[in-house]
């Protein structure tokens, strides 16, 4: 074996998943290569490297699963949740990170202490992408809101920066656990599903016009104007801070909360921004 083969790193691109990150551990511990001849980057996320060799992972269920058993087994049940809350991120080196995780816990003595080990830069960056995941679900959950469709079930719309569905079913399981419900990830065109009375469960692959075209119930749309209507109403235009309104619920989470669909708000918003033509708009609304 030639000395410049021997100091290629083998660089696994696993699919943005936690199915597809714990598969390219599989892969990259099955190489025997050795740990510092191997790293894990997440598929079309930044840029290739000299002295780099790249193999594309297929996600796979069945390896993905031992790897997690033996998570749970050998580091135990807080260092899973930690990993399935990084891995749902946005950050192009959480593969990278998951695999060094996963190779200090399996090699401590009790691997439980993992997640106790604070001083460590790999465990610190763990805990911040967690941390940042969670935040992340929490907003959703704050901000979710779901509508009636015509056959008796739940729907709601979200566009996360992260993969937070996992993260946020369990809080609606329990709230609603005589309802069926589902939240649709129009971004990663996947979704959640629960049936009344039963367990939640994901689903790849959701044809986004099939959700979106779904029609709502007669009810829905009638109290969606009411609640429209009791939003606007309860306006004091003297006491209007647009600006603290956009620091407490951003544009972006807008499109998806009934207060603001079909309204001028966020139009209103952006006006009362522009400080050339504040004075001209609140004319305006006071001639309206």
């Amino acid at each position: 074996m030639s000395s410049c083969h021997y100091l290629m790193i083998r660089v696994f691109q696993c699919e943005d998943s936690l199915t597809g990150i714990l598969t390219g551990v599989y892969d990259g511990w099955a190489s025997r290569l050795g740990h510092s001849h191997v790293r894990l980057a997440i598929l079309d996320q930044g840029n290739m490297e000299l002295f780099c060799e790249y193999e594309e992972v297929m996600a796979d269920t069945d390896k993905a699963g031992k790897v997690l058993r033996t998570i749970r087994e050998r580091m135990g049940e807080d260092a899973a949740v930690m990993i399935a809350r990084a891995a749902a991120c946005p950050d192009k080196d959480k593969a990278d990170l998951i695999y060094r995780i996963i190779v200090l816990g399996l090699h401590l003595k009790d691997g439980h202490r993992i997640t106790g080990m604070l001083g460590d830069p790999v465990m610190q960056r763990m805990f911040e992408l967690g941390r940042k995941a969670g935040n992340i679900a929490m907003r959703y959950i704050e901000i979710i809101r779901f509508q009636e469709l015509d056959s008796g079930a739940l729907l709601a719309v979200i566009d996360p920066e992260a993969d937070v569905l996992a993260l946020i079913a369990p809080h609606f399981s329990n709230r609603l656990p005589l309802e069926n419900w589902m939240i649709y990830d129009r971004r990663r065109q996947k979704a959640v599903i629960h049936p009344a009375g039963k367990g939640w469960f994901l689903v790849e692959e959701v044809d986004e016009r099939s959700v979106l075209e779904a029609e709502m119930s007669h009810e829905e749309a009638r109290y969606g104007e009411l609640w429209k209507c009791f939003f606007k109403t309860l306006t004091i235009e003297a006491r209007v801070n647009q600006k603290l309104q956009t620091s407490l619920i951003p544009l972006k989470y807008r499109d998806f909360m009934k207060e603001f669909q079909n309204e001028s708000l966020r139009e209103d918003c952006e006006k009362c921004q522009n400080k050339e033509t504040k004075q001209e708009y609140e004319k305006q609304i006071s001639q309206e």
